[in-house]
């Protein structure tokens, strides 16, 4: 050190400021390694690198025996048509993966299930066209919203994308409104089908039959003039709902005597429901005979069937076997333990289960058919990325992410994987085999009307049953020549 020199002042910066860089170089080699040691495996879309995968993907697994795993399927980029992927594992590359083969995760890395064996996965490559568009807007309605924003958000976020969700009450006759104002529709609508035929001919949805269905029930829901216009996506069933305290266990291979006879016992509170709906005639017109709503497009009320079905209904109301019951005084009624047994839908077991109420399930009584209602998801035809919205819909209507959505909704899906994995309580599965998907056609709604009004009809006494009928199928032929 020179004489005189001040290394305080002179020395001890320049040795600061190498220590402050030697401290940031060793941060970032340091970061460097933290990452590398957690890099699992890359995802490349021709072979450009779009995404690493570490344990951050735990977050989107689900719980299976096999442990923490996503199907691959749900990681692969959604392209405009996927030409082939290859799957590299420290044993090679494979071209001819199921795309339902899982990724487990295990020890910090991640691996296939193949064939009996887990290979550690190095990259997923997949080669096809990059779809340039990555919005969407979906437009949701009924019951379980919050589960299944969440199932968009697992995909939106897998595959970094921007997909808004909206909840619109009556979104089919607010598209319809929307697309006449020539206003912004949305991508992606959920619609049941009694809404098909009204958006078909406003023509504001485009139909989906290039899309596979297979191991998909309900299709006849959403088929209108021999084309599919919406993937059926969950449904609900038509449930007895029984008090244990008040009626015990009901046996679930039980008829309709059955019924009527635990209703007849004073103990049980009787059964009763909302017998003026149609929708909750419909079991009864088929379990009496009935093939179909609707026969060679029209609708018949004037059958024996439908006869046969009022007249058992109007001598049990006006009898008192069977109470007639509004929606929110049945709920009540039911709730409180002042009714022991309800005709309801499966969408109210999670009413019921946060009451508190000590209640179980039974299949429809034989010979009763019970209605099932689907919801499904239609692609608008204004869409401004159809590639996406297909994709999107593939992905809700998957095995696993179906499944998930109808556990935590209390739904059921229309994928039979999905059904199986659930393992469905003994009630629904038996609604299943036995039930009846409603059908799209504007008739529907036009039977819906009148047949509310008949049942009133007939209950009152004011008209007898084949006079009420006869004035039913009156209305119902004037009326159809303008719906059809």
């Amino acid at each position: 050190m020179p004489i005189g020199c001040d290394w305080k002042r002179s020395c001890l910066p320049c040795l600061e400021r190498r220590y402050i860089l030697k401290l940031r170089e060793l941060t970032v080699l340091l970061w460097l390694l933290i990452t590398l040691s957690c890099l699992s495996f890359e995802v490349l879309l021709n072979d450009e690198l779009i995404r690493s995968w570490d344990g951050s993907l735990l977050q989107y697994c689900y719980d299976l025996p096999e442990g923490k795993a996503i199907p691959l399927f749900e990681i692969l980029p959604p392209v405009v048509e996927r030409e082939r992927f290859l799957v590299e594992t420290e044993r090679g590359q494979f071209s001819d993966v199921p795309t339902d083969s899982l990724l487990v995760w295990k020890g910090g890395d991640w691996f296939l299930h193949l064939e009996g064996e887990s290979l550690k996965i190095l990259s997923v490559i997949v080669y096809g066209e990059p779809i340039d568009n990555d919005y969407l807007q979906v437009w949701l309605d009924w019951e379980g919203i919050k589960a299944l924003k969440e199932s968009i958000e697992r995909f939106s976020s897998i595959n970094g994308l921007r997909i808004e969700t909206r909840e619109v009450p009556k979104a089919s006759s607010k598209l319809i409104s929307l697309v006449r104002a020539r206003g912004e529709v949305p991508d992606v609508i959920m619609v049941q089908s009694s809404d098909i035929p009204g958006l078909v001919y406003e023509e504001v949805i485009q139909s989906l039959d290039y899309i596979p269905t297979h191991g998909l029930s309900g299709l006849s829901s959403f088929n209108y003039e021999r084309r599919l216009w919406a993937i059926p996506f969950y449904f609900d069933c038509q449930l007895v709902f029984y008090n244990r305290e008040l009626v015990g266990e009901i046996d679930p291979e039980w008829t309709l005597q059955d019924l009527e006879n635990i209703s007849k016992n004073p103990a049980s509170g009787g059964a009763g429901w909302n017998i003026y709906s149609a929708y909750w005639f419909i079991p009864f017109q088929l379990g009496f005979g009935k093939k179909d709503l609707i026969e060679e497009g029209r609708v018949t009320v004037l059958d024996s069937s439908t006869q046969e079905a009022l007249d058992y209904l109007v001598e049990k109301v006006n009898d008192g076997t069977f109470r007639a019951l509004e929606r929110d005084p049945m709920i009540s009624l039911f709730a409180s333990g002042k009714v022991g047994i309800i005709l309801s839908g499966s969408y109210m077991i999670e009413q019921f289960e946060k009451i508190g109420i000590d209640f179980g399930l039974a299949p429809y009584p034989e010979p009763l058919r019970p209605v099932l209602d689907y919801k499904g998801l239609a692609i608008t035809s204004k869409t401004r990325n159809p590639i996406l919205a297909r994709r999107l819909i593939e992905f809700l209507t998957s095995k696993y992410v179906q499944a998930s959505f109808c556990k935590a909704s209390y739904k059921i899906p229309s994928r039979k994987e999905a059904l199986d994995w659930l393992e469905l309580n003994f009630a629904i599965s038996s609604s299943l085999e036995r039930g009846y998907p409603l059908p799209a056609d504007t008739l529907y709604e036009l039977y819906k009307d009148t047949m509310w009004k008949l049942i009133r009809l007939a209950i009152s006494d004011r008209l007898g049953v084949r006079e009420v009928l006869e004035q039913g199928q009156k209305t119902i032929d004037e009326n159809s020549r303008g719906v059809q």
